[in-house]
C-alpha cells in the first residue's frame, strides 16, 4: 500500500503519531525504477520528496566537460529530494539515479507543506526532517573535505558496510575521487588489516 513506509518514516522523525495521514497517503504515487534509470535530472523542474522503500540510488552532478560526480548514495529506509526543487519554480541541483532496482514513494511537496501549515505535529516533522538532511550533508562535506581518500573509505566501511558492497567499484571510485586501481589497492589494504 503506497504511503506504508513514508508515514512510518515521518512518524518517527516527528517522534509521534502524525494527525490526517491518509491526506498525505492519498498523495503518494508507488514508483518502480529499474537499474540505471534517472528519478529526475539535474535542472528539472520536481518539488517531490521520496520515501527509499527498497533499493539503491546515486546522486549525481553532472560538470561542464560532461563527466558525472557523484556527491551521495542512498538506501531504504531513507529520504530524499532536491531542496532547491522544492521551492516554487525551483530546479532540481542534482540527478538522482537508481543503480539497483528500486521502490519509491513519491510525494508532492506541497501536500506535505499543507499539512505542516495546519498540524504542529507536521511542522515538526518537516522541521526535524531538514536537520538530518543538513546534518547527513554536513557528515559527508567534512568526510571529503578533512579525510583522505583511504580514510574516507574506512569510514565508509565502518559507517556504511551496507553501501560499500552494493555499490559498484567505478561508482565507489568516482565518490571518493580516485581511479578503480587506486580503490582496490586501498580496499585491499582495509580488508588485510581486518583479516589479521
Amino acid at each position: 500500500m503506497p504511503g506504508r513506509a513514508a508515514i512510518s518514516l515521518f512518524e518517527r522523525i516527528a517522534g509521534q503519531p502524525l494527525a490526517q495521514a491518509e491526506r498525505l497517503t492519498d498523495a503518494i504515487q508507488l514508483c518502480l525504477v529499474k537499474p540505471g534509470e534517472t528519478i529526475f535530472a539535474q535542472d528539472d523542474l520536481h518539488p517531490y520528496l521520496y520515501v527509499v522503500e527498497s533499493g539503491l540510488l546515486k546522486f549525481t552532478y553532472l560538470r561542464s566537460d560532461g563527466e558525472e560526480w557523484i556527491k551521495s548514495f542512498i538506501v531504504e529506509g531513507q529520504f530524499f529530494a532536491s531542496l532547491s526543487a522544492l521551492a516554487p519554480a525551483g530546479r532540481a541541483s542534482f540527478s538522482a539515479v537508481a543503480i539497483e532496482a528500486c521502490c519509491l514513494e513519491r510525494i508532492p511537496f506541497v501536500a506535505l507543506r499543507d499539512l505542516a501549515d495546519a498540524d504542529l505535529g507536521w511542522s515538526r516533522m518537516i522541521r526535524n526532517a531538514l536537520m538530518i538532511y543538513g546534518e547527513r550533508k554536513e557528515r559527508r562535506e567534512r568526510q571529503f573535505l578533512t579525510l583522505d581518500r583511504e580514510e574516507h573509505y574506512r569510514s565508509l566501511v565502518r559507517e556504511e558496510p551496507n553501501v560499500v558492497t552494493r555499490v559498484p567499484q567505478k561508482d565507489l571510485a568516482s565518490y571518493l575521487g580516485i581511479t578503480p586501481v587506486g580503490l582496490s589497492r586501498i580496499a585491499t589494504r582495509v580488508r588485510t588489516e581486518i583479516g589479521r
